[in-house]
């Protein structure tokens, strides 16, 4: 569970548009994200992530209290600070406006995600699903969901409070885009 210390830095981190990396998992320390926190509230924070050699990664969203560590400003996240200033990359925000204090961070990423029919990930507790959000309501959302080499594979519906981890834009929804949209020229 997320410390209030953790909390704060969060919020620091989203203030003060800092790269942080937040620790998930007390055994392994190699079980982190690194990006800059766009938004943080109570339930969820929305990071846009920047892998480990300095390219951005998408953005993911995941639980506060899933976070147990938060780091800002050592070595690794001024290196890929130094990393996106040599590319000329910046960040630009998913949200706009910005999310409130009290608003579901993880419904109004859904719910973009649903307009624009973008392909998402989804972490529960039993696996890791990828498709398109096609119904939500203040419980669930429903998605298309896509199988391994990127076909339709039926519908799947996930309680909003089983979802770990969302992420959009990823390497991983841009592999699946394309197997999806291009696997018919290869049949």
């Amino acid at each position: 569970m997320t410390s209030k210390y953790s909390f704060y830095q969060l919020r620091i981190a989203c203030q003060q548009h800092m790269i942080a990396s937040l620790y998930t998992e007390p055994d392994d320390p190699d079980a982190f994200s690194a990006g800059y926190v766009e938004a943080v509230t109570q339930r969820h924070v929305l990071l846009w992530s920047v892998t480990p050699w300095g390219q951005p990664d998408g953005w993911l969203v995941r639980r506060t209290e899933d976070v147990l560590q938060v780091f800002m400003g050592d070595d690794f996240e001024i290196r890929l600070q130094m990393l996106l200033e040599m590319e000329g990359v910046e960040h630009a925000p998913l949200l706009r406006p910005p999310v409130g204090v009290e608003e579901d961070l993880l419904r109004r990423v859904l719910q973009l995600a649903e307009e624009r029919k973008e392909l998402v990930s989804v972490m529960t507790a039993e696996d890791t699903f990828t498709g398109t959000i096609f119904y939500m309501d203040d419980l669930r959302a429903s998605m298309e969901v896509l199988d391994f080499f990127g076909a339709k594979d039926g519908q799947r519906q996930f309680p909003l409070r089983e979802m770990q981890v969302v992420t959009l834009e990823t390497q991983e929804e841009k592999m699946y885009k394309r197997l999806h949209e291009d696997r018919l020229k290869l049949l």
